[in-house]
């Protein structure tokens, strides 16, 4: 144990602490301005990576128009032929959901809070994934040929809500993307020193260039490669952390090290340890111990984290808009295998990697976590610069992925809800395209101006995530309402949006004033103001539509929403059975079932029940980090095999015409089209054949019957 005199206090953390003038120092930050990796490096992984997925994912697209026979219209190019099957879905929607911040802030929240950080921030961001696959079926019930939320809101309430929505779904746009970029360039920029502003302007420029060239499916498909990468890399650092490493290598020694780092007789006096950085017992923790589900700061952020993420699913049209891409039959399974594998992404990595810093006493600052640097410091401690150059891989699949996703969102929105609806509602499909590319364009552009203006701001990642609840999650309710409650009115929508807002934030800014006395960036991020203001503003919205919808209820059948319209006719091969009402409902009964299921389990259940164990033994870890690899190493399989088993057939044809001589494949294109040619016209050859026929007998009767000559 550390005591006044030992120098370094822990043998396991000796390279940290030095001698100087008969005092122990500890070292005042991990990275010290030093970056791990040279900018050759972060300027290769950013332009490399970009480069090649912008190409590879391209090359796909064409594949699959040039062996499957996709047709690319504007149709195809925002909603990806609305055919997308299960495994693919639950692969966008994991992808979708892991920001930077999954991988950065989780982990963040477990250097701060121990062990209950990762479970709150997993379980707290699971659950509107799973709910929201019942607004994914209500979809295909009640509005099978929209193309946003946003169309579907200006059907059932009008143009003023249209406009309401149509800020609230930009807002989240705009915040989701700060928070992917901030975490994004701050990473880089600590781990290979590639300039902050330079890194914010690169991020995004791979991913511009693919999704101008394919649409959503170009979204999809580079999701599932992000996605495979992201858990491989999952995968090996849990089981470094927990089997293979030297430093750690096992839950027991994890466990012992906790113990010692939280201990009540550490000195954690200057300048044995510094303003900021972890040392000794945790603050609102249970005996202060890093390893107890007993924490206020854990259950406070749990709690923000829900109302905040419950903004950023229902009120993100990429939530939407994949939604609108499944296929009806896939939809749920989809939505709800999406959430349960995603959970694995912050669990198991921040259970590992937060922890894991904890454990090797690394000398972190609140700054350093904040900007999201504890992964990558973890990485380093136990891998070195291939630990900095897999986390930094990880981090780029992550905002890439989630980027383009944040693309296709905006450009649908410009496209559909601003262009089509209000400058020319007689587009064709070619005019929506152009459209829809110049959109993404303008809109990568402005990520990285965003990215800029926020770091010169001083804002950070963690921030930007306590407090998005804050600005978008009045929405929630009334955008949930519209889907699923006849009697929802249009006041009710744009004032519990508007006024909720508005509420949440003057509560945000009073409790910070009143309980800190200035409000200043630092203030205004602390528990009890985000707390407060998260939740007014998520409540005072739901709660004023609700008693406007009481009052004047509008009694919706969902006809207008019956009657948005495709901009070209749908060449989809979906059996009409798909869309079945019979079929949709018990889809719907299924996924609200296990949705609040699953929901149960994981927000109350599962915390509950850990309750009794207060400061957990080490049988107790063991099982919980068991439970973090398993869930991890089985959700990384799932979500890499799914997919490729569903799509099979697709690969073998698509592998086929690849290997197949091109002179060949295309004589047998014009047979096919030759005799596609015959079969149409052989019903118009037939009529033309009985009427002739008809016309000779006639001919013969009239013979017969006409008095021959002498």
């Amino acid at each position: 144990m550390a005591a006044a005199a030992q120098c370094p206090p822990f043998e396991f953390a000796a390279k940290y602490y030095h001698r100087s003038g008969g005092s122990c120092i500890r070292q005042s930050s991990f990275f010290q301005g030093h970056p791990a990796l040279n900018q050759g490096v972060g300027y290769s992984i950013i332009l490399g990576f970009g480069a090649f997925f912008a190409v590879f994912t391209s090359f796909l697209v064409w594949l699959e128009k040039r062996y499957v026979g996709s047709c690319h219209t504007s149709e195809w190019f925002n909603t990806a032929g609305r055919k997308v099957k299960t495994g693919l879905i639950a692969s966008v929607i994991v992808s979708q959901w892991t920001w930077a911040a999954t991988i950065l802030q989780s982990s963040n929240v477990a250097w701060q809070h121990g062990i209950s950080g990762p479970f709150w921030y997993a379980s707290g961001a699971t659950i509107q994934v799973l709910l929201f696959g019942i607004m994914a079926i209500e979809i295909k019930r009640k509005a099978p040929h929209a193309h946003t939320v946003c169309e579907i809101v200006k059907a059932r309430w009008g143009t003023a809500a249209h406009v309401v929505f149509l800020i609230f779904c930009f807002m989240t746009n705009i915040i989701v993307t700060a928070m992917l970029l901030l975490g994004g360039s701050a990473v880089v920029n600590a781990l290979t020193g590639v300039n902050l502003y330079a890194a914010s302007f690169l991020i995004p420029l791979g991913v511009v260039v693919y999704t101008l060239a394919g649409g959503l499916k170009a979204t999809f498909l580079a999701s599932y490669i992000h996605s495979v990468i992201v858990h491989v890399v999952l995968v090996i650092f849990v089981y470094l952390v927990y089997t293979a490493s030297s430093q750690l290598g096992s839950p027991s020694v994890v466990y012992r090290r906790l113990l010692e780092v939280a201990s009540r007789s550490r000195v954690c006096q200057e300048p044995i340890s510094h303003v900021g950085q972890s040392c000794g017992p945790v603050s609102g923790n249970y005996k202060g111990s890093y390893i107890t589900m007993l924490s206020s700061g854990g259950l406070v952020f749990g709690i923000i984290n829900i109302v905040g993420n419950f903004g950023t699913v229902f009120v993100d049209n990429g939530y939407w808009v994949s939604a609108i891409a499944a296929r009806p039959s896939s939809t749920h399974k989809g939505y709800l295998l999406g959430g349960l594998v995603w959970f694995a992404v912050p669990f198991s990595l921040a259970t590992s990697l937060g922890l894991g810093a904890l454990a090797l006493d690394l000398p972190l600052t609140a700054s350093e976590a904040g900007h999201g640097l504890v992964p990558p410091a973890t990485a380093i401690a136990l891998m070195g610069k291939g630990g900095s150059f897999l986390l930094l891989t990880m981090l780029f699949m992550a905002v890439t992925s989630a980027g383009s996703s944040e693309l296709i969102a905006v450009s649908s929105l410009c496209t559909y809800d601003i262009y089509r609806t209000y400058i020319n509602p007689n587009a064709d499909g070619k005019q929506i395209l152009k459209v829809s590319r110049f959109v993404i364009l303008a809109f990568g552009c402005f990520m990285g101006l965003l990215a800029v203006i926020l770091n010169k701001a001083g804002v950070s990642l963690g921030w930007m995530y306590l407090a998005m609840g804050v600005f978008i999650g009045s929405a929630v309710i009334p955008i949930a309402f519209m889907l699923l409650w006849s009697k929802a009115n249009a006041i009710g929508a744009i004032l519990g949006t508007t006024v909720g807002c508005v509420l949440g934030v003057v509560t945000w800014l009073v409790v910070t004033s009143v309980q800190y006395g200035r409000v200043n960036l630092d203030t205004t991020g602390r528990n009890a103001p985000m707390l407060s203001g998260n939740l007014v503003s998520i409540l005072s919205g739901g709660a004023i539509h609700a008693i406007c919808s009481f009052l004047w209820p509008q009694n919706y059948e969902w006809d207008t929403t019956r009657k948005i319209t495709m901009v070209e006719k749908d060449k989809s091969d979906l059996p009409a059975e798909e869309f079945d009402e019979y079929k949709l409902k018990r889809a719907k009964m299924w996924i609200v079932k296990w949705g609040i299921v699953f929901t149960v389990v994981i927000v109350i259940l599962w915390p509950v029940l850990s309750l009794p164990a207060k400061v957990f033994s080490l049988g107790y870890f063991t099982f919980w980090a068991v439970i973090a690899i398993a869930w991890g190493t089985v959700g990384s399989a799932v979500i890499i095999a799914l997919p490729l088993m569903e799509s099979w057939a697709t690969i073998q044809r698509v592998l086929a015409g690849m290997f197949t001589n091109d002179i060949l494949m295309r004589r047998m294109e014009e047979m096919n089209t030759k005799l596609h040619s015959i079969i149409l016209a052989i019903p118009e050859a037939e009529r033309i054949y009985l009427l002739e026929k008809e016309k000779a007998t006639k001919k013969d009767l009239v013979d017969e019957h006409s008095p021959t000559s002498a």
